[in-house]
Formats: structure tokens, sequence, C-alpha cells
């Protein structure tokens, strides 16, 4: 069964209880990207920031009673963090025992991914260890290979998401896809040849579809309520 995932860019309580009405079944905090202070950090880590970034996490708990990733994406793989990677670390980790699934990409420093991925699975929660490529859809190949690389670092779920250039590249994507339908995997296509994946990849077998609350987190996401409709149409629940 796939999983609906609102990312959730600003305002996080307001859009976690309005992605809940939508259909929504995980909620994805992005702490990179909130602005305002009492929302979170992008940098530095201070004490009064990370209580302060605890404190949303609580009013969250309290507000929604479905499972809460936690993401703090470094830029190089598109996110909004400036700050060192420990301080990126050390923000992620602070809110561990608040949520249910934590994000760290595949090319983060091998020791900081591995801090997440252990203090993780210390604390029960769940792992997905994420991939982008903003610019190409790499072979069919070399996408086994970092699905691959994603497991063997701890994922419970491997995050690939790639950009399309052509409905070729779409197909390879959907094809991947089915190929790894025995594992937990979450395959996306962004952009304008990719849209389309975000609905049908869940068909075969991408076990979680990310779709927008407000501003979109990547090219080419739906909102919750479209993916939602969208998925039911198909029957891919």
């Amino acid at each position: 069964m796939t999983e609906i995932v609102a990312a959730i860019a600003s305002g996080p309580v307001r859009n976690a209880i309005r992605a809940t009405g939508d259909g929504a079944d995980m909620i994805e905090i992005r702490i990179d990207l909130l602005d305002c202070p009492h929302d979170g950090p992008h940098s530095p880590d201070s004490q009064d920031s990370l209580q302060s970034l605890r404190l949303l996490f609580e009013e969250l708990n309290n507000a929604v009673q479905i499972p809460i990733i936690a993401t703090n994406r470094i830029s190089t793989e598109g996110g909004g963090f400036t700050g060192s990677e420990e301080e990126r670390i050390r923000i992620l980790l602070s809110v561990l025992e608040l949520v249910d699934v934590v994000d760290i990409e595949l090319r983060a420093e091998p020791e900081c991914r591995d801090m997440v991925v252990q203090s993780a699975k210390a604390a029960g929660k769940r792992v997905i260890i994420s991939y982008h490529d903003f610019s190409a859809t790499p072979s069919i190949a070399e996408m086994q290979k970092i699905l691959s690389e994603c497991f063997d670092a701890g994922a419970d779920i491997a995050k690939l998401a790639t950009t399309p250039q052509s409905y070729d590249d779409a197909l390879r994507l959907l094809k991947l896809t089915l190929e790894n339908k025995s594992r937990q995997v979450c395959i996306i296509g962004m952009g304008a040849y990719g849209a389309h994946t975000r609905v049908i990849a869940p068909l075969y077998g991408s076990v979680i579809a990310y779709a927008s609350i407000g501003d979109a987190t990547a090219p080419g996401q739906f909102s919750v309520s479209e993916l939602a409709m969208m998925i039911r149409m198909l029957g891919s629940t």
C-alpha cells in the first residue's frame, strides 16, 4: 500500500492539520526550509533554536495522529540548510525522539550518515536514505546500484528521485520501480517529464508518494488532494 506524504516547508502545524484532512498518510517536515524562528532553524544550532524546534515537533505530535518524517536537506541535494554538516546532523537528531522516520542522504558525509542511521535504529525509528539527481536520469544499472547502496547503508526505505529529460527516461524509472517491487523503495520522477510518475509509480511498487501542501518542495509535485484523488482513481492503494 502506498503512503502519501505531505512535504511541508512552511506553516508546519497549520499545514499538517490541513494535510491530514486532504488525505495524507504521513507528513514530512523540511527543517531546512522553515523560515520562522519558532518553526525551526536553518542554522545555527543554538540551544534556544533547538529547544524551539523540539517545541514545534511536540506541537505537531499533539495536532496530528499520523507519522512524522524529519528531513534537514543538504544543499547539494536541493535543500536549504546553510550551516556545517555537523550542525545539520545535530539539528536533525535533536528531534529524533519526536518523529517516526528520519531522512538522510546517501551522499551525506559517511560518518554523519552512519550516525543518523545508528541513532535512529537504536531509537526504534525508520530510516529513509535518499538520492536526488536534478539534471538527469541514470541508466537502470546505475540506479540499481544507488538503491543497493542505500539499503547497504541501513535504509528501511530507499528513495531515488531523478529528473527525466524525455518520456523514455520516465519509462526507465517505472521499469526500475517494477523490478524492485519486492523491496521498500520510493521512486520519483521530477520535472515536467516525470510528473506523471508520481501518480503511476505506486502502481509499480513505490511505497511512498510525496505531495505538497502550500509551496512545492520539489519540481512537479501535485498537491495532497490532487495526488490522493488520482491514486484512488487508478486503484493503486
